[in-house]
């Protein structure tokens, strides 16, 4: 075989592992909106039927039905807001962590490294005894809080990734013009790291909008329950109406969808933006 045909097999051979690689990771989601466009004799038909004309009526039914909409406005209330809170305060952390040089540093570094040793589950009744106490239970206050618990750590060590791939120069030469630490994270080093801190978002989010066993233990007033916990209201002890729940996860999947496509380039551009040193 020459060089040039060994090249355009090898090529194909990695197109053809692509496209396979790529069906697998997408049917899931494609049969899960399939299931959710049919009627109940339709999703247990044999054969399937991969091609189902488009119904919304399941869609109706859970939007007009059900409390979903309830449910994914408390979803987004806990997941925007432990997010904003946990890159306000992760952050300024860490900045201190990445630049300022002062005694136990180390170790306090060293700390939030072992707060993601410990399994989350191991929290949730230790969280649950603060709350009963601080009287936030059965509210959002206490998700939100709880989730910002969760997730600050790993915000600080993504964020002070970013940072130590900036080049302390320019710091420096802002520190001799006057001005204050604050001013260089603000209108100098925070543009610089704006793709890794759309990467953050994007994780702190996601972490938040998928978290269950939380708000599965400390909420229990249905007003309050959010999508995670909803959804699986729908699962019956003798039946589930599987395009009822397809339709509910579809539009659950929005959320985490449209925030990635309006930060994807800076998503993207965050992956990366830690790794080598500048």
């Amino acid at each position: 075989m020459s060089s040039i045909s060994k090249a355009r097999f090898n090529r194909a051979l990695f197109w053809l592992s692509l496209l396979i690689a790529s069906t697998i990771a997408v049917f899931p989601v494609y049969w899960m909106v399939i299931t959710s466009l049919q009627t109940t004799e339709e999703v247990f038909a044999f054969p399937p039927n991969f091609l189902p004309d488009i119904k919304i009526e399941n869609y109706l039914s859970v939007l007009t039905e059900t409390d979903l909409p309830l449910w994914m406005r408390n979803s987004l209330v806990v997941s925007l807001s432990s997010t904003a809170l946990a890159l306000l305060v992760g952050t300024p952390a860490a900045f201190a962590l990445s630049r300022l040089r002062y005694r136990g540093r180390a170790v306090f570094s060293l700390l939030i490294l072992t707060t993601q040793m410990i399994p989350t589950l191991v929290l949730i009744i230790p969280l649950f005894q603060i709350f009963v106490q601080l009287g936030i239970r059965d509210s959002l206050l206490g998700l939100v809080l709880g989730n910002f618990a969760f997730t600050l750590p790993v915000v600080v060590w993504m964020m002070k990734s970013m940072l130590d791939g900036v080049p302390q120069e320019i710091e420096q030469a802002a520190r001799v013009d006057g001005a204050s630490w604050f001013q260089i994270m603000l209108y100098i080093t925070g543009p610089l790291v704006l793709p890794g801190l759309a990467a953050t978002t994007i994780y702190a989010f996601l972490d938040a909008w998928d978290e269950y066993m939380l708000a599965r233990t400390t909420i229990t007033s249905p007003e309050n329950w959010v999508a995670s916990i909803g959804i699986s209201s729908f699962v019956g002890q003798y039946l589930t109406p599987l395009n009822i729940v397809m339709a509910a996860s579809v539009l659950f999947s929005l959320p985490p969808i449209i925030l990635f496509l309006l930060i994807q380039r800076q998503f993207v551009a965050g992956l990366s933006a830690g790794a080598v040193k500048g």
